[in-house]
């Protein structure tokens, strides 16, 4: 009896250690050249989306989606691709605060492989919702595996970059579907983490930081307050249009958005501190006058997180013969800002906006 009770708490401790890279793993629905699968890994305070280069194609930048409860919406921009159909990319917006697993976690998985007959292949719907696929696994070797679907039906094309699972344990990325077997093509995870790995050691690494957030030298105002775009409720209608745009200090570069009906959210932060707010404004330089917002909301928190403690200041309407629209505030100190497009001059398909500014 004790040497069973021995042999459980053994088993307890090795599944823990696999575990340990798996149970944080957000997986995310990429929007980009193709439709496919993610997931994000973390370093030095940056976030990662790890995803087959195909799935971007010649797209720089993808909408994502997290499959958590919180349901975060995202931008990846391409920063590097890889052999064996990999590609990092780096995330902005919600869904990097759910970017909880460090890329140094990965565990080696050569047992688990050894041992290993029946996987779960997990996606993530365009919803957020999470499925499971149960498969077999044949054919292993050194790089890749295969996998074959026990659902009854065989895999399909969109589940490009779903992680398989076995047991918990994050053992492959999905990167193929043989169209005429339904059988799956998976590289290795411990493949795939060697092959990305030196572009998070190497030298450069801390160069390409502020590169790949796609940092521009600010205009030299003392008065002007800097901030990141944390969160959006709509995404944008194509690469050419990204949230970024709003924030870049340039006029000729437009953020777009199809309003579905909804009012439109998003959040500046500004990193954490505390700032006296004297106004916000809003830059047009936009040939569809009728896509221009119009009614706008802006709410302020002293609050570096969370839902609770927004509060309005501010509320007008902007007139869409003007280019330029400023929200006058009386003093108010924030950490975050909420601005709310509740509506535009007419177009159902498109709101357009090239800057916003805070001082």
């Amino acid at each position: 009896m004790k040497k069973t009770i021995n042999n459980f708490l053994s088993l307890c401790l090795v599944s823990t250690t696999f575990l340990s890279n798996a149970s944080t793993l957000t997986q995310v629905h990429v929007d980009a050249g193709e439709i496919g699968q993610g997931f994000l890994v973390s370093r030095l305070n940056n976030c990662y989306l790890i995803t087959p280069k195909h799935v971007l194609g010649e797209d720089f930048f993808a909408t994502i989606l997290t499959g958590t409860s919180k349901r975060s919406l995202g931008e990846a921009e391409k920063v590097q691709t890889f052999g064996y159909d990999l590609s990092i990319s780096l995330v902005s917006g919600a869904a990097a605060t759910e970017c909880n697993t460090d890329i140094n976690s990965f565990k080696p998985i050569n047992n688990v492989l050894k041992n290993t007959t029946n996987v779960s292949i997990s996606t993530i719907n365009s919803d957020g919702s999470k499925s499971f696929i149960p498969a077999s696994l044949i054919d292993l070797d050194l790089i890749n595996f295969k996998v074959k679907s026990n659902a009854g039906e065989p895999l399909y094309k969109g589940l490009s970059g779903s992680t398989i699972f076995s047991q918990g344990t994050p053992i492959g990325i999905l990167q193929s579907v043989d169209s005429q077997s339904g059988e799956g093509k998976a590289l290795r995870m411990d493949r795939a983490i060697e092959t990305i790995n030196p572009f998070f050691t190497s030298s450069s690494f801390s160069g390409l930081s502020s590169q790949e957030k796609g940092k521009i030298d600010k205009v030299n105002n003392l008065n002007k307050i800097e901030y990141k775009i944390t969160e959006w409720s709509h995404s944008a209608i194509g690469s050419d249009f990204r949230i970024n745009h709003i924030n870049d200090n340039n006029l000729s570069s437009q953020w777009v958005v199809n309003p579905n009906n909804n009012a439109i959210e998003l959040t500046l932060d500004f990193n954490g501190e505390l700032k006296v707010i004297n106004s916000v404004s809003f830059n047009g330089n936009i040939t569809d006058k009728s896509s221009m917002p119009k009614n706008i909301q802006i709410l302020s928190t002293r609050r570096a997180s969370g839902k609770r403690g927004w509060a309005s200041i501010f509320s007008g309407t902007w007139i869409n013969n003007d280019e330029q629209f400023e929200a006058k505030l009386s003093p108010v100190k924030a950490k975050r800002i909420k601005i709310i497009f509740a509506s535009n001059w007419g177009n159902k398909e498109r709101l357009t906006l090239s800057e916003i500014s805070v001082f």
